[in-house]
């Protein structure tokens, strides 16, 4: 089949939470033999040279540079209107231009949309030939910052999420198939009555590269105690979540264990999260080029995130690392696990340095949880599962006999 694949951000390299799984997605359905077409928007300018890599997968692709200074101003000056923010900081000339012209060049099997954002480039021709990807369901997160933030923020966050909310309904009532990551997520289009519910909502959820993360059979821990935590520290919920770790967490840490170390790795960090290099035992490393080595190093990893949605990657893979590993009910809520068998919870600030310290105190309580979290993603999160179900609802669309509207889908494009 011939695909048109839409994407908020370029689905390659796969080193962080949104572009692991649309990478995983774009590869599986070429390695199905489908023809695919990229379009794609990137936040970064050296993302523009990864659309060499991305031609060994597609039949063709076109990145638009997003400049996210001025599609932030763009947002903040069309706020007022009845509008979701989102939709405005997405929304692109350019983008649909190269979607016009996509449509005239090709006739389109299927259409798989990336991101609640890009759902706004589907032309009505081609809406029963598309599966959407929501991946996690975006109000509820702004709905989370709205709790979150002060006065006049909390506002225009709880805004945001009103019509975000009522948007993501609109894209479930319009397409065929709409995926979500987790029984969590689904839950939370409570509005939609049972049969959409039923018949175009599919729960599919994350996957870990196995391979790539694997336990190391013999690892020289460092002489210091080691907590790791990973992700892009230039992301509201990672940034939020490590400084309550290090206001309401670390200080029980260190007043036990003085010697622990914290590492705080990931690209990007802002001038908040630089300035904890200055906080005792606690090291910011920026952008890393492996993750890998840092979690092997690690006598426990930790995931303190207050505002978490969906599936998060840095657990899968620090679990598929073998790590024993402290989160948040709110990082896990959307997998299925078990506390003391896979991982330990800590939801209050003495829990989380409790479940810490027992850890870093306790080596075989270490190395339990570390094999059992492996063997649990073995069994859980491998890629083909979850893959399987998503080429099969693409397929399914492409197959259905065409209308008369898509059979002149290229002659409207080109008006």
């Amino acid at each position: 089949m011939k695909l048109l694949f839409l994407a908020h951000r370029i689905p390659y390299p796969p080193n962080k939470g949104d572009k692991i799984r649309s990478f995983h997605e774009l590869r599986a359905l070429a390695e199905r033999g489908h023809e695919v077409h990229l379009l794609a928007f990137a936040d970064e300018l050296q993302d523009l040279a990864h659309q060499v890599d991305l031609a060994h997968w597609c039949a063709s692709v076109r990145i638009v540079r997003l400049r996210p200074a001025l599609a932030t101003l763009k947002t903040a000056a069309t706020c007022w209107r009845n509008r979701s923010m989102s939709l405005t900081y997405f929304d692109s000339w350019r983008m649909r231009r190269l979607v016009r012209r996509a449509l005239a060049e090709h006739e389109f099997d299927a259409v798989f949309v990336y991101s609640s954002a890009m759902a706004q480039y589907v032309p009505q021709e081609l809406t029963a030939r598309t599966v959407v990807d929501l991946v996690d369901i975006d109000s509820e997160k702004w709905r989370a910052y709205a709790l979150n933030a002060r006065a006049p923020k909390a506002r225009l966050f709880q805004v945001e999420a009103e019509r975000l909310r009522a948007y993501e309904y609109e894209i479930v009532a319009r397409f065929p198939y709409t995926v979500v990551t987790t029984q969590r997520e689904a839950a939370l289009l409570d509005e939609l009555d049972e049969f959409t519910r039923r018949a175009r909502l599919r729960v599919i959820t994350n996957g870990v590269d196995l391979e790539y993360f694997q336990p190391q059979d013999v690892v020289a821990l460092p002489d210091t105690p080691r907590l790791v935590f990973t992700g892009a520290m230039d992301y509201d919920a990672n940034i939020s979540g490590v400084r309550w770790f290090l206001t309401e967490v670390w200080p029980l840490i260190q007043a036990s264990e003085p010697r622990t170390e914290f590492f705080v790795v990931g690209r990007n960090p802002t001038r908040e999260v630089r300035a904890w290099r200055h906080l005792p035992g606690v090291r910011v490393t920026g952008a890393v080029e492996d993750v890998r080595p840092f979690l092997h190093s690690a006598t426990a990893v930790v995931v303190p995130l207050r505002v978490a949605r969906g599936v998060q990657n840095k657990v899968l893979e620090a679990l598929a690392a073998g790590k024993a590993l402290v989160a948040t009910p709110d990082a896990v809520a959307g997998l299925r696990v078990t506390e003391q068998e896979q991982l330990l919870l800590g939801a209050t600030p003495a829990a989380f340095a409790d479940a810490v310290l027992k850890l870093l105190r306790d080596g075989e309580w270490r190395a339990f949880l570390g094999e059992q979290a492996r063997r649990w993603v073995e069994r859980e999160h491998r890629w083909q599962t979850p893959l399987q179900k998503l080429l099969e609802l693409i397929e399914a669309v492409g197959t259905r006999p065409q209308t008369h509207n898509q059979t002149n889908v290229r002659a409207l494009a080109r008006h």
